[in-house]
């Protein structure tokens, strides 16, 4: 299918599209938009703003009962808050921020904050459902946030894919033929990093005109981050145990994983940490390598290397305030670092309030470990 079909909606066979369940769709997808292009350019102040937002919430009836329609008008209502956030910690209607934590008693589980699962899942399914993605931008900037929402969530399944093959390989290695395996891995990970690589074409000025809402306010939540997509901490904890810097921002990041992510992630952590890792395997002799094998694995290593250093530039380019030192992001030069450095209390925090840089970095670091380990052989590995 045609990337410009799916996202446009004219991909043949596509079954007509449905409403959106939120009754406060018309104004987040058309209006909301303006009006924050308005406040951008100084013909609206927040105020007037949260006067508008307070008159549409009183109108708003019940909001039902359905579990799935109240996720969709979570999605809304925090796009609604995220509108706000450039104008501080106080600007928003207090109609809005008591209707958020009213839906979030009443459903357990809805995140109170605009998450990962929120900007990217749930509104790419809506899209896909009935043709409705929520952004904050107006025109041309509106379609290139639209497909970064879409690409994201488009692009995850190619390392879901890497990282289950590798769990099911780790876990009965004499039940699966590993080449096919460690060949069927790579070729994932080179197509995630293909669609990924995508993004040098958003300029920092596209980015940076919609990045201000996917933050939250100094000390509140951390913001709507890739660092938060899950099936890529998968394929790292199927490849290698995690490490003291590594666990450290697994305990911070847990809750801002996808819901039904955090036990995966929790289960595969442990598991991981007991041996069920290839690193293990191959070092116990569970998983047992020839010439070829050992090849195959590094492949797969490189290509996951090749993901972490393509989002590593993206990043660069898009956040240079992060990296106003430009020594130590090559390849050469991460691999040679003095092992991981602390994510947090950064300076330049990213959107998910690491340390951005140390965060790529050390991704990086670890990969590279782990290939010169296997390259090593298990008589230099002891």
């Amino acid at each position: 299918m045609d990337r410009t079909e799916l996202f446009n909606g004219t991909a043949p066979g596509r079954p007509a599209p449905v409403r959106s369940p939120s009754p406060l769709r018309d104004y987040v997808l058309h209006e909301l938009p303006q009006d924050l292009a308005e406040v951008a350019r100084g013909d609206l102040t927040h105020h007037q703003l949260a006067l508008k937002q307070r008159e549409l919430l009183t109108g708003v009836g019940p909001l039902g009962d359905d579990p799935r329609a109240a996720r969709v008008t979570q999605l809304d209502l925090l796009f609604m808050l995220s509108g706000f956030v450039p104008g501080g910690p106080h600007a928003a209607p207090r109609e809005l921020t008591e209707l958020i934590s009213a839906q979030c008693a009443r459903f357990p589980g809805l995140d109170p904050h605009l998450s990962y699962e929120l900007l990217i899942d749930v509104n790419s399914e809506e899209f896909e459902r009935c043709g409705d993605i929520r952004v904050f931008s107006e025109g041309r900037l509106g379609a290139l946030e639209r497909d970064f929402y879409l690409g994201h969530h488009l692009s995850e399944p190619w390392v879901r894919s890497a990282a289950y093959g590798l769990r099911a390989l780790v876990a009965a290695p004499d039940a699966v033929k590993p080449a096919a395996v460690l060949d069927e891995s790579a070729r994932c990970v080179a197509e995630f990093t293909s669609h990924m690589a995508s993004y040098r074409k958003l300029s920092e000025q596209a980015f940076g005109h919609f990045r201000p809402y996917h933050m939250g306010h100094p000390g509140g939540p951390r913001g709507a981050s890739g660092a938060f997509m899950p099936s890529v901490q998968l394929l790292e904890l199927v490849l290698l145990p995690p490490t003291e810097e590594y666990g450290s921002y697994l305990d911070q990041a847990m809750s801002y994983f996808p819901s039904w992510a955090r036990p995966v992630v929790a289960q595969w952590r442990s598991a991981s940490s007991l041996g069920l890792n290839v690193a293990q395997s191959v070092r116990n002799g569970r998983l047992v390598l020839d010439e070829a094998g050992t090849a195959r694995l590094v492949r797969l290593i490189d290509r996951f290397v090749d993901f972490r250093m393509v989002h590593l530039g993206i990043t660069r380019r898009m956040l240079p305030e992060a990296f106003t030192d430009r020594t130590g992001l090559t390849r050469r030069e991460i691999g040679a670092q003095a092992g991981e450095h602390g994510i947090l209390n950064a300076e330049h925090p990213g959107t998910s309030g690491f340390s951005v840089r140390h965060v790529l970095t050390n991704a990086v670091h670890r990969l590279l470990e782990l290939r010169r380990e296997i390259l090593a052989g298990p008589t230099r590995r002891g």
